[in-house]
């Protein structure tokens, strides 16, 4: 168990993730499942998820932050850089916004700034091994200083938007932002 202090405030280490299925457990079929890149981008892009397994560029161990307090220490991460995917969308100038859809109907917006961030991932492996179904398989976001419920499972489609739009848990009052150093849980 790790000190208190090396978690941000207000969060708790547990051993396991709680699995949240907020909109129930979608099916996939990994032979038609796409990640569709689009909005106010250059280049719109499509890719499998064979595609994306032959781009794994990173790993890294880092914590997972729930808003409800939990906090699942050193998780190790891989996949593909979310930076990799946006320079290959080109986005457009005064991009502010990343709209990201599941295939659940899940949605959430990001910052672009965080979404950029070199941190920031679109997971395919956890912890040595591909995605289970419940944490997302195929592929699911993860920014590390971000509340989890950023961190969207199932990802379907990613939009670069100059407009910010609620995502669901936004909708009901959750900040649009979401840093857990700062605290950011509710608008």
């Amino acid at each position: 168990m790790s000190k208190p202090e090396s978690l941000p405030p207000g969060q708790r280490a547990i051993p396991n993730f709680i699995i949240y299925r907020i909109l129930g457990q979608p099916e996939v079929d990994i032979s038609s499942w796409r990640l569709r890149i689009e909005g106010d981008v250059g280049k719109l892009s499509t890719y499998t998820y064979e595609d994306l397994l032959r781009m794994t560029d990173t790993s890294y161990t880092s914590d997972f932050h729930c808003v409800t307090g939990w906090s699942v220490k050193n998780v190790k991460w891989e996949g593909v850089s979310l930076r990799r995917l946006v320079m290959e969308a080109q986005p457009l100038k005064n991009v502010k916004w990343v709209y990201v859809e599941s295939l659940d109907k899940y949605t959430t917006v990001v910052p672009y700034e965080d979404f950029i961030d070199e941190r920031s991932l679109l997971v395919l492996r956890i912890n040595g091994r591909p995605l289970s179904l419940e944490q997302g398989f195929p592929a699911r976001i993860f920014i590390p200083y971000l509340y989890g419920w950023k961190s969207a499972k199932w990802v379907t489609k990613i939009v670069f938007t100059r407009e910010y739009r609620d995502g669901y848990w936004e909708a009901l009052g959750y900040h649009q932002r979401g840093n857990v150093w700062k605290e950011e849980r509710f608008k």
